[in-house]
């Protein structure tokens, strides 16, 4: 697996990040102005980190498909800067990317559908995918297991926005604190990239 630092680009939590708004500290986090959270006494995030292999084992058991989970990292062809570090691989003609989810035993699919959203589809969008199976679950007494599909008019949506925040990044130039994902529309930046123009908080 190729080693990457995850200051020198864009992945599937900090799609998440861009699709909430969360430009700024993320921008500050990327140029060094102030250090990533620290998640090793997070326990939700450890739980997710640690029940992995058995959740993979699981997916496996119920649905008779093989998983490579060497936890392959793909490089986006075009921007390289935009990273997806997968958990797993579906193995065979069924080309689908495996991501595991451990959450609290009060959700449901459509919550972590939605709360997932950017990261699955930056996933599948950076490693060139069609397809993405999501193995949840729910406390220690409930799993599901969700089919993905890429969603290209919002793949090129959030492509727009990572380039453009990759601009802040190289460029040291501070975003406002939050960019709304959902009320921007393209236009055509001054040296003919295709970027998203800054809406600010109202």
């Amino acid at each position: 697996m190729k080693e990457f630092d995850r200051k020198q680009g864009i992945g599937g939590s900090d799609a998440t990040r861009l699709y909430e708004g969360d430009w700024y500290q993320l921008w500050s986090e990327k140029t060094g102005e102030t250090e990533s959270a620290d998640l090793s006494d997070v326990l939700p995030v450890q739980m997710g980190i640690h029940t992995e292999p058995f959740n993979i084992s699981w997916f496996e058991k119920l649905t008779n498909l093989k998983v490579d989970g060497k936890q392959e990292t793909f490089f986006h062809d075009k921007y390289p800067f935009m990273y997806a570090h997968v958990d797993g691989l579906i193995l065979g003609d069924d080309k689908a990317i495996l991501e595991c989810k451990h959450t609290n035993a009060f959700s449901n699919p459509k919550k972590v559908a939605d709360k997932y959203k950017a990261q699955l589809q930056h996933y599948l969008m950076v490693a060139g995918y069609p397809k993405a199976y999501v193995s949840v679950f729910f406390g220690n007494m409930k799993h599901e297991i969700m089919e993905v599909t890429e969603d290209k008019d919002f793949q090129d949506k959030l492509q727009n926005a990572e380039i453009l925040f990759w601009h802040f990044v190289t460029t040291k130039k501070a975003p406002p604190d939050y960019i709304s994902f959902e009320n921007f529309n393209t236009e055509e930046f001054s040296d003919g990239r295709t970027i998203i123009p800054i809406v600010a908080r109202s």
